[in-house]
């Protein structure tokens, strides 16, 4: 048996952002305790400032192995981590995973000295990469993996999950972490801190949206309506929770067994509240299926849009169609469910009316709110590739400050740096600083307590100059 710390870095200013539970940490939990070891997840937002839980925890337990999971956000704080790991135990071996080392393995094990990354879902290769260091046996060939071989980084691919598989999985270790944490933090669904749990249903996600990273590949991989439904009746009885976020890729993409689904919840337990953060394809969505979503008791759902002209859906290739994807926003509201649209402005060759047209779309449209962001081209999507001839400086990318949501300032648009900064200044006035646009959110709110905050941290973004890079 190995003692693992588990750990999950968070992007250094806290107060900017919103988290979740670290499902992926939850699943690998479940998956080494099923296979003998002493599991232990530690989440950096408790202690992000100066990391003091973290230094206790490594140097009172004495982790066997050390694993971290991270998106490219949280590579600043993922080098301080490394910085602490080898300095009190220089021998343990550190493996990484998450979408920023599955896309940049290489990067990674040159960058941060991990020992392996681990690309891809991690549930079955995991224990089987510790078993082999256990046992000194070779770790060069192991699938899904990637490790020094002869000096040069060896990659090992390997493969999804099937559904079998999936299914076969046990349920996430929620013994493992800090309930309190997640309670009074913002989290995906953007309502707010309260008690509640994330849970995945499916992975992959079989559209291209060239923002978009892969990690959880685009096969669409579903578990069984029985294993969901299992999983939430022993949250629910025997946690006590009755909010959940489903943070699945594409959720809605096989309708019968959303039905099924949302159905059973209907059914079995008639007293939770739904989110939905992100994981809902807005076209695909009929108006009868709205009904549904708040028999099932569907509080909040965000819509991913991000631009409302047909060129830059194409350009994207997310290829929305915006006529059903206003039908579905209208029925959504309709239903009485809390409504929030994603937008991003300053894609490649997107110019200003571009712009200037999907902020009108987004003002003019029935959601309750609209949140505003410019594409990130992280490295290993198709946006970086495009995005390859507008920046002079490729390494603007792994630029923590660069590559903020809420901090970014990189053009990588048509638009000359004054009228990307204008378009901003305008989406500003009309999306946040209008009356009307602050009472929808107000009347509508599903958690009418966590708005001060929210406020607050928008005053700030609002503040901050934006400058183009």
């Amino acid at each position: 048996m190995s003692k693992i710390l588990l750990i999950k870095p968070r992007l250094l200013g806290l107060e900017w952002t919103a988290i979740t539970q670290p499902m992926g940490l939850t699943y690998i939990g479940a998956t080494l305790k099923k296979a003998g070891h002493e599991p232990k997840i530690h989440d950096c937002a408790l202690d992000y400032k100066d990391l003091h839980v973290l230094i206790s925890t490594i140097k009172d337990w004495k982790p066997d192995l050390v694993g971290i999971s991270i998106i490219i956000t949280e590579l600043e704080q993922t080098k301080i981590i490394m910085g602490i790991i080898r300095e009190i135990l220089p021998e343990v071996p550190v493996t990484f995973g998450g979408p920023w080392p599955s896309a940049n393995p290489e990067e990674t094990i040159k960058t941060f000295k991990a020992d392996f990354v681990v690309i891809g879902e991690g549930e079955l290769v995991f224990p089987k990469l510790i078993d082999a260091i256990n046992k000194g046996l070779p770790t060069d060939s192991i699938a899904g993996t990637a490790s020094i071989v002869n000096g040069n980084v060896k990659i090992n691919p390997g493969q999804q999950l099937t559904e079998k598989e999936l299914d076969a999985l046990p349920f996430p270790a929620w013994e493992l972490l800090n309930h309190k944490l997640y309670a009074k933090i913002p989290t995906q669904s953007l309502v707010g801190g309260r008690p509640y749990m994330a849970i995945v249903t499916s992975r992959g996600c079989p559209y291209h949206c060239a923002y978009c990273h892969q990690t959880m590949g685009k096969v669409f991989r579903k578990r069984s309506v029985q294993s969901v439904l299992a999983e939430m009746e022993e949250l629910r009885f025997k946690y006590g929770f009755k909010e959940f976020e489903i943070i699945d890729d594409c959720f809605n993409l096989d309708r019968k067994r959303m039905y099924e689904i949302l159905t059973g919840i209907r059914d079995r337990l008639s007293d939770v509240k739904l989110h939905f953060p992100n994981d809902l394809r807005t076209d695909i969505l009929e108006q009868e299926d709205m009904a549904l979503l708040k028999q099932a008791g569907t509080v909040s759902a965000s819509f991913a849009i991000e631009t409302s002209s047909p060129r830059m859906q194409e350009m994207i290739r997310k290829n929305l169609n915006i006529e059903k994807v206003v039908c579905a926003i209208n029925a959504a509201v309709d239903a009485g469910i809390y409504s929030t649209g994603f937008f991003m402005i300053g894609f490649p060759t997107e110019t200003y009316k571009e712009a200037c047209d999907t902020i009108d779309f987004a003002a003019s449209s029935s959601l309750h709110r609209v949140l505003l962001f410019n594409p990130i081209p992280f490295p290993g999507t198709g946006l970086a590739e495009m995005a390859a001839d507008t920046l002079k400086n490729k390494n603007l990318i792994f630029d923590p400050q660069k590559i903020n949501y809420h901090t970014s300032t990189l053009n990588i648009s048509a638009m000359s740096d004054r009228e990307f900064n204008r378009v901003f200044r305008k989406a500003y006035i009309r999306l946040y600083l209008n009356p009307k646009s602050i009472l929808k959110i107000i009347m509508h709110h599903p958690n009418i307590l966590s708005l001060p905050r929210s406020f607050v941290t928008l005053i700030r973004i609002l503040l901050r100059e934006h400058r183009a890079a």
